[in-house]
């Protein structure tokens, strides 16, 4: 999918982001994976002239969904875990990685995140994989080729 005016997170960001190794080859990753397009794709429909008013580009906002899906995949083993009793998307994510934005687009960033997040877990409760209750099996779609053209 082609975002407006820009590329989409498929084309943007690889698997490779997210393991270094064959051990690294997870579903939890992968989940991770499609979650970090997910909010490539939502905030770079609806907000890329707002990012480009402060010089972010496609890869800056790619690496920020990769940024954010690895603090999300930390959130996820907390809550699995039991260590905290929900999961929580916070303005300072967003604000550590890019400070020198507006508080208003901050929010609306939070937002888009929280919307994919939303979007993904539900999804994630009728698909088959089971990525997050199976986060620590190998995930053979890592090594379909479709993904790394």
């Amino acid at each position: 999918m082609k975002t407006k005016g820009g590329k989409s997170g498929i084309s943007m960001i690889k698997p490779t982001s997210f393991y270094s190794n064959d051990f690294e080859k997870t579903k939890l990753n992968w989940f991770c994976y499609e979650l970090s397009m997910g909010i490539y794709d939502e905030i770079r429909g609806y907000r890329g002239k707002q990012l480009k008013k402060y010089k972010i580009d496609d890869m800056a906002l790619a690496e920020f969904s990769i940024y954010i899906s690895n603090i999300m995949k930390g959130i996820i083993l907390q809550k699995l875990s039991g260590e905290i009793e929900a999961v929580c998307i916070s303005y300072e994510m967003v604000e550590s990685y890019f400070p020198r934005i507006s508080d208003k687009l901050v929010n609306k960033m939070v937002d888009a995140i929280a919307k994919v997040w939303d979007e993904q877990l539900g999804f994630c409760e009728i698909c088959p994989t089971r990525c997050i209750s199976e986060k620590d099996v190998y995930c053979t779609m890592f090594d379909d080729e479709l993904y790394f053209e």
